[in-house]
């Protein structure tokens, strides 16, 4: 489940040249309806990831890539100038782009003007 719902935003990390945390299975959430795990950055420090056991796999992707994302800014772009991770092509300089869901699919929308820019795990 995890797997599934973290693999879309992994593929955006990869595609942007940014290095993925080290996921390792932890249910620190410790709840029947979350799956969790940690993600471990190189210089050791970590955060939990959980999604909903019950939500459709487009909530667990938009989830799985806020959290991802939120760890990417602090973990790797904080203090580097640019902390905008994906980048909002209309407004780079701005905000990064934020996860969603829209229809039946995750994607990524700009904060400003809720446009959808691409679905989570495509270039």
């Amino acid at each position: 489940m995890l797997g599934e719902s973290i693999g879309p935003v992994l593929r955006d990390l990869a595609h942007a040249g940014l290095v993925a945390p080290r996921f390792a299975d932890d249910d620190w959430a410790g709840a029947d309806d979350r799956a969790s795990c940690m993600m471990w950055g190189a210089d050791g420090s970590g955060s939990g990831l959980a999604v909903a056991r019950g939500a459709a796999l487009a909530e667990r992707v938009a989830d799985a890539a806020d959290q991802v994302q939120e760890w990417v800014i602090e973990d790797q772009l904080w203090g580097s100038g640019r902390t905008n991770w994906p980048p909002c092509p209309s407004h780079p300089d701005n905000h990064p782009l934020q996860a969603a869901v829209v229809g039946a699919g995750a994607v990524w929308t700009c904060p400003a003007d809720r446009s959808v820019v691409r679905p989570v795990g495509e270039p």
